[in-house]
């Protein structure tokens, strides 16, 4: 008789354990981006990848090889890392997230709206990691992807011309795959990008480009009010007063780091600049609107050797 009992617990067992496999929703699969604290050595593992790498506290970035690491400022003129190729420019972010799932797909809808409100043409595909949101603009698409991990939301944007979009993806998802992510333990509001840490040099090169662009933004407010004194003694009519602070241009216009997207759609300011290369050889984030997304240069950057931290060039900014 015990024999028969322990045979009816095994059948039970087995049935019990495939209703709940059945009940399981399936989730696409993909070996990244990780939680930082599951690799141990993280510059052996860009090595080991054959990339360069950047490590920005919340988040590290594999380059791979052949491609650039640019440094731009945000709409909110924060700074802001690319990884570029002649296909393709990717844009990783990093944000903070509830414990439960979901914010990627809250994500994906919103960028939706907004991309549609502008003129897109918006669809949502199945990629790696669930959902990919694609839009195309006149000259561009755009190509969104993310993946929601613990406490985090992770992201990679992809900007490309149309005869490159589906290059310029796996170009995208390469990056994204490598991606690191540290949240860290404090609280935060969900959806908050990460806060950056730049590395010294980065920071003096942006720390100068910003400077550049104020004097540019004071010399251009003096032409306008000169080209205003001009035209009072023309027509009497009185120069208007013309103030500019930063990211303000004269006139009306605003400057590059001051321009106010909508929420989740504004590209990128490519000026100021700075850039570093990934290796020729082994070792090795709210939001932007295709419609202002440059495609990525088709002639490729002069190639350096040495790390990407070593090759950040004061003549790019």
């Amino acid at each position: 008789m015990s024999t028969m009992f322990g045979r009816k617990k095994r059948s039970s067992e087995a049935r019990d354990a495939a209703v709940a496999a059945e009940a399981t929703p399936e989730v696409p699969q993909a070996d990244g981006p990780h939680d930082r604290s599951e690799i141990s050595d993280v510059p052996g593992y860009y090595t080991d990848l054959g990339f360069g790498h950047i490590d920005l506290g919340a988040m590290v970035i594999g380059v791979p090889k052949g491609r650039d690491l640019n440094v731009a400022m945000d709409p909110n003129g924060q700074p802001e890392f690319h990884v570029v190729s002649t296909v393709s420019r990717v844009i990783p972010r990093v944000f903070a997230a509830p414990k439960s799932a979901g914010q990627w797909r809250t994500m994906v809808a919103d960028m939706r709206e907004q991309l549609e409100k502008q003129g897109g043409d918006v669809s949502v595909v199945d990629g790696p990691w669930g959902r990919e949101l694609v839009a195309e603009m006149p000259g561009a698409v755009f190509r969104a992807i993310g993946v929601d991990g613990h406490r985090w939301t992770a992201e990679v944007r992809i900007m490309a011309v149309p005869d490159n979009a589906e290059q310029a993806a796996e170009e995208g998802r390469d990056v994204f795959r490598h991606l690191l992510v540290n949240r860290g333990t404090a609280p935060m509001p969900v959806r908050e990008q990460l806060a950056l840490t730049i590395p010294e040099e980065i920071q003096t090169a942006i720390t100068k480009a910003q400077s550049q662009l104020a004097a540019q933004q004071q010399a251009q407010a003096y032409q306008q009010q000169m080209a205003a004194g001009q035209q009072q003694g023309v027509t009497g009519v009185p120069p208007q007063t013309v103030q500019s602070r930063p990211g303000q241009v004269p006139g009306g216009g605003q400057g590059p780091a001051a321009q106010t997207p909508p929420q989740g759609t504004q590209a990128p300011q490519q000026s100021p600049q700075a850039s570093t290369q990934a290796p020729q050889a082994a070792p090795q984030a709210s939001q932007t609107a295709p419609q202002a997304a440059q495609a990525p240069d088709r002639s490729p950057a002069p190639r350096r050797d040495g790390s990407a931290m070593d090759r950040l060039r004061d003549d790019d900014i």
